[in-house]
C-alpha cells in the first residue's frame, strides 16, 4: 500500500527546509562555517529517507536560485553531495546513533561534499585540479571542524526535540 504524504509531513518538510536554508544564508558570511551537515544528520536520523531527500532537493534549488548560481553544472553535484548524507546514514551507517561516531562521520561527509564540488568548480573555472584542491584545503578543514563540533555538541539534544515534535 502506498503511503500518502500527510499535511503534517508537508508542514514539517517546509519548516525543516526553511531552517536549513535560512541558517546557511545567515552563516554565508563565514567561509564554510555552517550547520548544514549537522542538520542533515538530524533530519536523516529522524525522518523518512524520502522526506530528507525532498528537503535537500528544495534546499539546493532555493540555494542556487538565491545565490545566482543556478547552473546545470553545479546543480547535480550539489544534489549528489548533500543527498549522500541521508542515503548513507539510512543504509551503510544506519546503526550509528551516538554523537561521537556521528561527529567523525560529519568530518567524512564534509570532505566528501567538498571533493564532489571540486569537479564542477574545476570544470567551470578551468583551473588545475591539484592547485584548486590545495587552495581549498583550509576551507575543507573549516567545514569538517564545524560539522564535527556541531554534531558532537548539538546532535543528541536536537534529535530528542525533533523526535518529540514528530510524535
Amino acid at each position: 500500500m502506498k503511503q500518502k504524504m500527510l499535511i503534517k509531513d508537508i508542514a514539517i518538510i517546509g519548516i525543516l527546509t526553511s531552517i536549513l536554508f535560512v541558517q546557511e544564508q545567515l552563516l554565508s558570511i563565514l567561509p564554510n562555517i555552517q550547520l548544514t551537515v549537522f542538520l542533515l544528520f538530524v533530519y536523516a536520523k529522524s525522518l523518512k529517507l524520502s522526506h530528507s531527500l525532498i528537503i535537500i532537493f528544495i534546499h539546493v534549488i532555493l540555494d542556487n536560485l538565491l545565490m545566482g548560481s543556478f547552473n546545470f553544472v553545479y546543480l547535480p553535484f550539489m544534489m549528489i553531495g548533500w543527498m549522500a548524507i541521508p542515503l548513507l546514514l539510512k543504509t551503510l551507517f544506519k546503526r550509528v546513533n551516538d554523537n561521537f561516531p556521528l561527529a567523525f562521520l560529519g568530518i567524512l561527509f564534509a570532505f566528501l561534499y567538498s571533493w564532489i564540488m571540486l569537479i564542477p568548480q574545476v570544470f567551470l573555472t578551468e583551473v588545475d585540479l591539484y592547485a584548486y584542491w590545495v587552495a581549498d584545503i583550509p576551507f575543507e578543514i573549516m567545514l569538517a571542524l564545524s560539522s564535527f563540533l556541531t554534531i558532537l555538541w548539538l546532535y543528541q539534544p536536537s534529535i530528542k526535540v525533533l523526535k518529540q515534535i514528530l510524535k
